[in-house]
């Protein structure tokens, strides 16, 4: 084991997160925390009556966060194995709650995160809320959403072929807290000065196509501008679910 800390040795990072609760919910089951001195980053969307996917959302923010501050290794490979132990101790956690708590019955979330090392990001999704980075002013989807409509569009199906809406868009096939095992998906993505990485959850994807996004990313470089603007136009598109954008910027020697 490595004895040295990741605070250390992290590159400089910027970000700005914002959450609207949409168009039509009667509240916002997304949630997201921003931990920069230790490079970690997350969002939850929550899925379950009664508040309940709220209580999902955070339970696993706060749980896999309290993880990450524990994560002193500097090795990507080893912070892969411990990002998906994280996230399956959160499942369980999650999953034992709704099977314990009435009120919490049935109740689960999506997830997306992302945690900075030295030479890599490693990032991690369970369900359909994504993970986008921008390089070059090009935006690129480093994540598939765990949905069956994710599934039909891999068979190699366009998405204009099916019936519209798609009878199943909204059916994701991995959810923290609603089985015992969640598995998550990891990956890692180099990084380099200048690039923005985008986490978001469906209530904006589902509203705006890539290329719009890309349009905003690349209209300001201002963050804070830029997340109002993507809120803003999804609602404008019609966008009827919670929403949340978080953006984070490798700032050291900035260049786009």
């Amino acid at each position: 084991m490595n004895p040295l800390s990741r605070t250390s040795c992290l590159p400089a990072l910027s970000f700005f997160g914002i959450s609207d609760i949409g168009l039509t919910r009667p509240n916002n089951e997304d949630v997201w925390i921003a931990l920069p001195d230790i490079g970690f980053f997350a969002l939850a969307d929550g899925i379950g009556g009664q508040r309940a996917g709220e209580i999902a959302a955070q339970e696993t923010i706060d749980f896999i966060s309290r993880a990450a501050k524990e994560m002193q290794q500097i090795d990507s490979m080893e912070l892969i194995i411990e990002i998906r132990d994280a996230i399956e101790k959160a499942n369980r956690h999650v999953y034992e709650m709704s099977e314990k708590r009435r009120e919490c019955q049935g109740m689960g979330t999506t997830l997306c995160c992302a945690l900075w090392s030295s030479d890599a990001m490693i990032y991690a999704h369970v369900g359909d809320s994504r993970i986008y980075r921008l390089r070059s002013k090009k935006l690129e989807l480093l994540t598939q959403d765990h949905s069956l409509f994710a599934k039909w569009l891999a068979t190699g199906k366009l998405a204009e072929e099916c019936a519209t809406p798609f009878p199943y868009k909204n059916i994701i096939t991995r959810v923290i807290g609603c089985a015992a095992k969640a598995y998550p998906e990891v990956a890692v993505a180099e990084h380099r000065a200048g690039d923005l990485f985008l986490l978001c959850s469906d209530g904006l994807s589902d509203a705006l196509s890539l290329e719009e996004m890309q349009q905003i990313l690349n209209s300001s470089f201002e963050l804070q501008k830029t997340g109002e603007t993507l809120i803003a136009q999804a609602k404008i598109k019609g966008g009827s679910d919670n929403m949340t954008v978080l953006m984070i910027r490798h700032a050291e020697n900035l260049s786009r």
